[in-house]
C-alpha cells in the first residue's frame, strides 16, 4: 500500500510538472517606454507579414518570424534589440537575440523581418525600438508533446503496478 502512494504521488507530479510546460508569462507593453523621449512615434510586432496595430501579435512559435512595425516616427536612424527577460522569464536571460540600425523614412512608418524565433527560444522577450518597446512570448514546441508522453507513461506505470 506504502508503495502505491509513493507511486500515486509520483504520478501526480509528473502531471503537474507536464502542466508547468504550459505557464505563460504575462506579456505587457513597458508603459514607462511609451511615454519617455519626446517621440511620438509607437511600435508592435506581428507574424510573418506586416500588418498595423490591430495585428499586434504577443505569442510566437518556433520558425515564426518576428516582424517589428512603427508608426508617427521622426525621419532618421533608430537602434533595435530582440532581448530575452531576466529572472527565468526566458531561456535567454538577459541575452540579445538580434538587432541593428533601421532607417525611417520621411512617412514616419516602417516594418521589417527583424528575428526568426530560434527551435531553443522560450518565454519573454522585449522589443526596443530606440526608446519604444514592446514584449513577445515564445511558446516552446516540444510542450505538447512533453506533456502528452508524461501523462502516458504515467498512466503506464500506474497499469503495470496493478497488474502485480
Amino acid at each position: 500500500m506504502k508503495k502505491l502512494l509513493c507511486l500515486g504521488a509520483l504520478i501526480l507530479f509528473l502531471v503537474l510538472a507536464s502542466f508547468s510546460v504550459y505557464a505563460d508569462v504575462d506579456v505587457t507593453i513597458d508603459e514607462t517606454s511609451l511615454t519617455g523621449g519626446g517621440n511620438p512615434g509607437s511600435i508592435w510586432t506581428t507574424r510573418d507579414n506586416c500588418g498595423d496595430e490591430q495585428q499586434d501579435v504577443n505569442h510566437y512559435l518556433p520558425g515564426e518570424h518576428v516582424f517589428i512595425n512603427g508608426a508617427n516616427f521622426d525621419e532618421r536612424d533608430y537602434d533595435w534589440t530582440i532581448k530575452g527577460q531576466p529572472g527565468g522569464a526566458s531561456c535567454d536571460p538577459s541575452i540579445v537575440v538580434a538587432s541593428g540600425t533601421k532607417t525611417v523614412n520621411s512617412s514616419g512608418a516602417f516594418c521589417f523581418d527583424a528575428y526568426t524565433v530560434a527551435n531553443d527560444d522560450c518565454g519573454e522577450y522585449k522589443v526596443k525600438f530606440e526608446n519604444k518597446g514592446d514584449n513577445y512570448n515564445v511558446i516552446p514546441e516540444f510542450g505538447l508533446v512533453v506533456g502528452i508522453m508524461t501523462v502516458l507513461s504515467a498512466v503506464g506505470v500506474f497499469f503495470f503496478i496493478r497488474r502485480k
